[in-house]
């Protein structure tokens, strides 16, 4: 028979191994969300402001106030305020400050922050067409004339310039200054919610490029379902409208066959709500709500969405966020900017992402 302090030891050695093998099968079975559940830092962010625009100076200065965003992060340009500029207003007034910003006060930044009343797009030259966004994400590479692959595309990781050797550049952008304050406000209500998502893969042609990106938007939402998202998907022809409080939103846009503005201007978003369209010219002017044309994307900022992007000249299928990618990313914790640089194939293009690159409220349920 076994002494009293034989059965101690034995059971005290049962624990420990018991302990140990329950804290190993914790860290195998730990979420794959656990990485991007890490806080973001202000410090990660540099925002660039431009003094000739004063929307641009108060845009500026509310994100650094209301992010704690810290001074020496601020740099300040002289830039034109018009949405076009020339290839070397680009680079002497935009490119070239920034990166010597950044290179005499060596920072460690992962996001740049730029904001309404500096040029969306360059009119000439052999990047005519291109966003300034988009070629600052990779600027060590310009010029080029081309659009380059993403190396954070498809990723699952948390972003880190020194590691991807890119920058994820954000826009705070609208019609108004108003518009581009609520951009923040609703980036700092964001908060965890089941939804409601809305997918609408109808009404375009149901061929080639056009399909694949419709089965995305489908398999967007397959995925949001079954993580136990509240969504819908919309198979109809006739464009869906006047729904509220949308947490998430992807569309054909006026690409749809069924398209009616006032359905599109009709929708309504959650704080922390994040939106694409599959539109050409979605982001080819943010001062004209009637500009003849292609549905923008600015409506949809007016109308509270926290994220989307927008496309200053045709950028083809292939540059349009990826919405089952995107939208997974998101609803795992990751941030507004990791999730749409992680959906996107292209960079040094014509795309901008909109919103502030810190909003991330599925990070903490």
């Amino acid at each position: 028979m076994k002494t009293l302090q034989d059965l101690v030891r034995r059971y005290q050695g049962g624990v420990r191994l018991w302990l140990v093998g329950a804290l190993l099968c914790l860290y195998a079975l730990a979420p794959a969300e656990a990485e991007q559940q890490k806080a973001l830092s202000p410090a990660q962010v540099l925002v660039v402001k431009n003094l000739k625009s004063p929307d641009s100076v108060a845009i500026a200065d509310y994100y650094v106030q209301k992010r704690h965003i810290p001074r020496a992060n601020v740099c300040s340009i002289s830039c034109p305020t018009t949405e076009n500029c020339t290839a070397k207003d680009f680079q002497e007034q935009m490119l070239e400050p920034i990166k010597q910003f950044i290179a005499a006060n060596r920072l460690d930044v992962d996001f740049i922050v730029l904001t309404k009343g500096m040029p969306i797009r360059i009119a000439d030259g052999q990047n005519s067409g291109f966003c300034p966004d988009s070629i600052l994400v990779a600027m060590s590479a310009y010029p080029q004339k081309t659009a380059l692959e993403n190396p954070y595309f498809q990723q699952n990781e948390r972003f880190s310039h020194r590691r991807f050797r890119i920058y994820l550049v954000t826009r705070l952008i609208g019609y108004t200054r108003a518009d581009c304050l609520k951009l923040i406000d609703q980036s700092l209500k964001a908060q965890w919610t089941k939804g409601l998502f809305l997918m609408h893969p109808a009404g375009a042609s149901g061929f080639g490029g056009y399909k694949k990106y419709s089965d995305s938007i489908r398999s967007a939402y397959t995925l949001l379902r079954k993580k136990g998202f509240t969504t819908v998907l919309h198979e109809a022809l006739q464009f869906k409208g006047n729904y509220q409080n949308l947490m998430g939103y992807v569309s054909w846009g006026s690409n749809a066959i069924g398209f009616k503005k006032a359905a599109y201007r009709s929708l309504t978003f959650w704080p922390g709500a994040l939106a694409e369209t599959a539109v050409s010219s979605s982001g080819r002017t943010f001062e004209n709500p009637e500009s003849p044309g292609q549905s923008l994307i600015a409506d949809l900022i007016h109308q509270g969405v926290t994220g989307c992007k927008g496309y200053v000249s045709e950028p083809f299928l292939t540059a349009i966020a990826h919405p089952d990618i995107l939208f997974d990313r998101y609803t795992s914790g990751y941030s507004l900017a990791e999730s749409f640089y992680m959906a996107s194939r292209v960079m040094n293009w014509k795309d901008m992402v909109i919103g502030d690159p810190l909003c991330a409220p599925f990070a903490v349920k």
